[in-house]
């Protein structure tokens, strides 16, 4: 149990530019999908307002898709890798 706590200490100490680079980019790619996935839903929110006739609430949902998409194909380009 000692050993699984060391190894836990040790992850959490560990800063960006230790870590492998399969973590981070899984770790990004999650994020990612999680973002397009949001902007997603929130594209389908904003047409069910715009059908309802609530535009001023749709055009704020719209805006947050916006930065959401914008935000999801900002982390979907290639990075730059650490090669350590």
């Amino acid at each position: 149990m000692a050993d699984w706590r060391e190894k836990i200490k040790t992850i959490s100490a560990a800063n960006g530019s230790s870590a492998p680079e399969g973590a981070k980019r899984a770790g990004i790619g999650c994020l990612a999908f999680f973002l397009t996935t949001v902007s997603i839903l929130t594209f389908i929110i904003a047409i069910g307002l715009f059908r309802s006739g609530n535009w001023i609430v749709a055009l704020f949902i719209l805006a947050f898709f916006a930065l959401s998409t914008v935000t999801a194909a900002i982390l979907l380009t290639p990075q730059k890798t650490d090669s350590l």
